[in-house]
């Protein structure tokens, strides 16, 4: 996995971020200056399906679960701005007979390095929603038999992609949340297969410093 492209993911969506910060009635009402931080851990389910259907047949099983590690900074210079960055472990997918003609069993892994900007809005002292984009650099590594054969390939890429939050703060340093992230077109057709990767799930999350009502 080249380390300068995972940079360059990371670069260029905070980069986007912070033109969005600058955007007029992006965020428009004050709020204190200190920088809040966060550490959050999520778990998902991994629905996405590595399937064209004129390439592939056979059968797909997901992990039941995927989990990722972000720190999360709000400047405190905009309202409700809120910056991501963070690694993400999604759920492997096995098949069996998924090339049509060929018997072949396999696995396929997808990792991603991500970095993104939201947009949270306080809802009520303690409950806060919003949607976030961001660039992920994705790598996916498929490994089988194919039709006998050990077969193994890689796809990376950085793709944008775009999800909605709610978040629950149940006191001054812990919160939880729920989401749904979508990624299209991760991984290639001929090499790994390629699909869109959507994921769901909830998490947990530590504040330092700073307010943790979101208001």
């Amino acid at each position: 996995m080249n380390v300068t492209q995972k940079w360059h993911a990371l670069v260029a969506a905070l980069v986007s971020g912070a033109m969005l910060v600058l955007l007029p009635g992006c965020a428009t009402l004050e709020k204190p200056t200190d920088v809040a931080a966060k550490a959050r851990f999520d778990i998902f389910r991994n629905t996405s399906h590595y399937k064209n259907l004129e390439l592939f047949s056979g059968t797909e099983k997901h992990d039941d679960f995927g989990w990722r590690i972000m720190a999360e900074i709000d400047p405190g210079k905009k309202e409700y701005i809120i910056f991501d960055v963070g690694y993400t472990k999604y759920g492997d997918t096995t098949f069996d007979g998924l090339w049509q003609g060929v018997p072949d069993q396999g696995t396929i892994e997808t990792e991603s390095y991500e970095a993104s900007v939201g947009y949270s809005y306080p809802f009520t002292e303690n409950f806060s929603a919003g949607g976030r984009i961001g660039a992920a650099y994705v790598d996916v590594s498929e490994s089988e038999l194919y039709d006998g054969v050990p077969y193994s390939a890689d796809a990376s890429e950085t793709i944008a992609y775009g999800g909605i939050f709610g978040r629950f703060a149940i006191n001054e340093n812990w919160g939880v949340s729920m989401f749904f992230d979508h990624y299209p077109d991760v991984g290639k057709d001929g090499q790994t297969g390629e699909g869109d990767l959507a994921v769901y799930g909830v998490g947990v999350d530590f504040r330092f410093g700073g307010s943790n009502s979101d208001d």
